[in-house]
């Protein structure tokens, strides 16, 4: 029987005015990623997390609610509210995105903070010398690099025909990032503008690139984005099952790829350069996200057990769809484990804690918790879902750290007034991770929240609400989104199994090494995290324990250190190798120690030893540099 293919519709995506034919039952979520359009979707469309809201102003929809999902509050379905993973499209219609599902302006951390003593990266160049070949084959001619004495370089057929007696003096461009070294192309020496490398984090959330030139080491420009994956799904192991088959591994893939070139493209832009004057790349990321990147089935990550291997990858850029300069390489830093990967590798170069007689804590909350402890002799490992519980977005009114997002709070502890600044200087639209942390520990200081981390009913900002009780932190008159900005207890229950899972991991690393938080003396505090949150409200809080001798140094965008400083220096992805195969890693999801730890922290701020100040210990409690 002849199947009749459903009719096409029309979707309007407003206040954008982006237009878009689809096919008739097509999932509205499925139709927003095809446009590109970044709309919160925490769960990946699971239909749990209930980011993915929309307003239907025109035509109709279909609901389609997913097994196991929520539904929108029944104040929300009276005013056309839909969630866009449980819609699909039947007919022409006009869907507008509220502000707090919209993804805009986001704020990325770009620094990168580590320094090379000595540039010397994998792309090269050589002034050309050709003479008569010596030998059976006449009419050959014999190839010299001037001043390179290393192995004998392919030459494809293509660049060699170039190399044939030239009319002027050439360079030729050397790539050392394989074995055999390759000479990628060749020039006139006249005029030969400088080589260029790009460096880049693959995160979680976002992208961030900086365009470097090779020849001096210096940045010529950095650049970001968001990762197209996120409406996949917010957590590692969302995206991890959106991979299981072979067409969704290649529609992720192409999602990362396409984030990534995106961030080429402006940044070549920028420097008015063409991309095909990038001639090497290298790139950090979690480990899922270069198994994402380079179309490598992640299925068995899930696996405790999981055998990563501990050896970088390198890749012909164009194998993997993205336009460089003919025979450009994408050197990826090695990882440890299903869940330490390259990024925390550079974390590690980037603090310097590798070549350190000091005991150091390295520390990197993003969407995934990597924390390091060590030194030059021996480093040791754990990974903790932190979640998008300290990037704002698993909270009720939670948003990325972007234009209108709540990100410091304070309470009077008196008269319990809220005072709070947003990004931008604008009204609120929500609240991201640095404000709920700042504002959860100044709930504690007046009383509106227990030791326990519950909600007290007699509080005169906690009311009931239809999901229990709430703490109104901003009244719906001052709020960008028409709306009481609210802390829920389930909000507030996410946090702290947060915290308590990243201060249980710290607790298990300190017991694994017998030591004592006394004996750590350098925190380097890596990411989004170490650069924006209140390490106060952070401690009192009980996500980071207290260590008194200890100097904190935040360290920025380490992964992007990493990236930046194989990218200039050959060396530093040797010793990039040697940090990944010295760690040791404990896996928590099969450390029995794991749960004690995790279920004392469930306090705030969490045990006795990790906690002396806050118990009456002497001394300071942190020195910052």
């Amino acid at each position: 029987m002849l199947q009749v293919p459903e009719r096409e519709a029309r979707v309007i995506f407003q206040p954008m005015n982006r237009v878009l034919t689809v096919p008739g039952g097509t999932l509205l979520l499925d139709a927003m990623r095809t446009a590109g359009l970044a709309i919160e979707s925490v769960c990946g469309g699971k239909g749990t997390c209930r980011k993915c809201r929309v307003i239907l102003t025109r035509g109709k929809c279909k609901v389609d609610a997913r097994i196991g999902g929520k539904r929108l509050t029944a104040a929300e379905e009276a005013k056309g509210y839909y969630m866009a993973c449980q819609v699909r499209v039947v007919e022409d219609c006009e869907f507008t995105i509220p502000v707090e599902s919209r993804i805009d302006s986001p704020q990325i951390l770009l620094s990168a903070t580590v320094k090379i003593d000595r540039v010397n990266p994998a792309v090269v160049r050589y002034p050309v010398e050709t003479m008569p070949s010596i030998g059976p084959l006449p009419g050959m001619q014999s190839i010299r690099l001037t001043g390179y004495t290393g192995a004998r370089p392919h030459v494809p057929d293509t660049v060699y025909q170039q190399l044939r007696a030239p009319d002027e003096p050439m360079l030729a461009t050397l790539s050392l990032a394989r074995i055999p070294p390759e000479i990628t192309g060749v020039e006139a020496a006249r005029g030969a503008g400088p080589l260029y490398g790009v460096a880049v984090d693959l995160g979680t959330t976002t992208v961030v690139g900086c365009l470097v030139d090779l020849q001096s080491g210096q940045i010529v420009g950095t650049g970001s984005a968001l990762n197209r994956q996120i409406t996949y799904g917010e957590e590692l192991m969302t995206r991890i099952g959106y991979a299981s088959t072979p067409a969704g591994l290649e529609e992720i893939r192409k999602a990362a790829v396409e984030s990534v070139d995106q961030v080429i493209n402006s940044l070549a832009e920028a420097a008015g350069i063409r991309k095909t004057d990038i001639v090497d790349m290298c790139l950090a990321g979690n480990t899922v996200m270069h198994h994402l990147f380079l179309g490598m089935a992640p299925r068995y990550l899930e696996l405790a057990n999981a055998d990563v291997s501990r050896v970088p990858v390198v890749k012909k850029a164009a194998s993997l769809g993205l336009s460089l300069r003919d025979g450009a390489t994408v050197f990826c830093l090695p990882g440890v484990s299903r869940f330490v990967g390259g990024d925390a590798i550079g974390d590690v170069l980037a603090s310097n804690m590798y070549c350190s007689d000091e005991i150091s804590l390295v520390v990197d909350l993003g969407t995934n918790g990597e924390i390091i402890l060590g030194n030059k002799d021996w480093m040791v490992s754990v990974s903790c879902a932190s979640g998008p519980a300290f990037e704002g977005a698993g909270a009720t009114y939670g948003v990325r750290a972007m234009k209108g997002a709540i990100d410091h709070v304070s309470l009077d502890p008196a008269t319990s007034d809220v005072s709070f600044t947003t990004i931008g200087g604008v009204p609120p639209r929500g609240i991201c991770g640095s404000g709920i942390i700042d504002a959860v520990a100044a709930m504690v200081t007046t009383g509106a929240l227990d030791f326990a981390g519950k909600l007290n009913s007699g509080h005169s900002r906690v009311r009931p609400g239809e999901e229990g009780l709430e703490y109104v932190l901003v009244p719906a008159g001052r709020s960008a989104i028409g709306r009481d900005i609210v802390i829920t207890q389930q909000d507030i229950d996410y946090l702290m199994d947060t915290k308590a899972a990243v201060c249980g991991a710290i607790g298990v690393l300190l017991n694994k090494c017998k030591l004592k938080v006394t004996d750590v003396r350098q925190v380097y505090l890596a990411g989004a995290f170490g650069a924006y949150t209140n390490l106060a409200s952070a401690t009192k809080l009980g996500i980071i324990p207290e260590f008194p001798r200890a100097e904190v140094h935040p360290i920025g965008n380490g992964s992007l250190s990493g990236a930046y400083a194989t990218l200039v220096s050959r060396s530093q992805r040797v010793v990039a190798e040697e940090i990944a195969r010295k760690i040791a890693y404990v896996d928590l999801m099969v450390d029995s120690e794991f749960f004690e730890e995790y279920l004392a922290a469930l306090y705030i701020p969490g045990k006795r030893e990790l906690f002396p100040v806050s118990y009456g210990g002497k001394g300071t409690l942190y020195e910052s540099r």
